[in-house]
């Protein structure tokens, strides 16, 4: 979708000014771009979830969506969530897993998931089990911690099956950054064990 934004903000914003609906002749014509060019970028709307369609006999009438397209509902969240489908290739990701992975949506999407997490995740193998099992209909949480860029990170892992709605499977990982927990668990835990050990210390003078 991201290849066709200028053609796409244009169909938007024709509906936005036409919300009892507009037909793909209706867009063409307004827009001046090509019938059939106009049909495939609606298309790519629906599955998106950023247009609904309506028949009315013969015509087929488009307006603007009135749902949360599910790649702007992922968005809301700050935990970093990617898709992926029954042949392990990446289909959708939000836009904190891009951030945190700093890949171009445009680099990520299409990729396998061995090509992005074993480069990242290199020393957790079991990842990669999990993954495929979800595609077996097997659910994953798993903790893990490692280094990238210099930086070391504890996170929460989940990975979930998924079902897309043409019916196909894949799986969705859900990943939490529990780092800042992490770090102020361990200092609290070492600061109970000092208190004890000086408490220790006390107690045989």
């Amino acid at each position: 979708m991201d290849g066709y934004q200028q053609e796409i903000s244009l169909i938007k914003k024709v509906l936005s000014e036409n919300p009892k609906g507009m037909t793909v002749t209706d867009i063409s014509r307004k827009i001046k771009i090509n019938r059939n060019s106009v049909a495939k970028y609606l298309d790519i709307m629906r599955i998106s979830g950023h247009v609904d369609m309506i028949t009315f006999g013969p015509a087929k009438v488009f307006f603007p969506s009135r749902r949360v397209p599910i790649l702007d509902m992922l968005n809301y969240t700050s935990d970093y969530i990617m898709v992926f489908d029954a042949n392990l290739k990446i289909t959708m990701a939000n836009d904190s897993f891009l951030n945190f992975m700093k890949i171009p949506r445009e680099e990520l999407l299409g990729q396998t998931i061995n090509e992005t997490f074993s480069k990242v995740f290199k020393d957790h193998t079991e990842m990669l089990v999990g993954i495929k099992e979800a595609l077996e209909g097997k659910k994953l949480t798993q903790d893990i911690d490692f280094q990238m860029n210099k930086e070391h990170y504890f996170l929460k892992i989940k990975i979930v099956p998924t079902t897309f709605e043409d019916g196909r499977h894949g799986g969705t990982i859900v990943i939490k950054n529990i780092t800042s927990h992490k770090i102020a668990e361990n200092a609290l835990r070492e600061s109970e064990e000092n208190f004890r050990s000086l408490l220790k210390k006390i107690n045989k003078k």
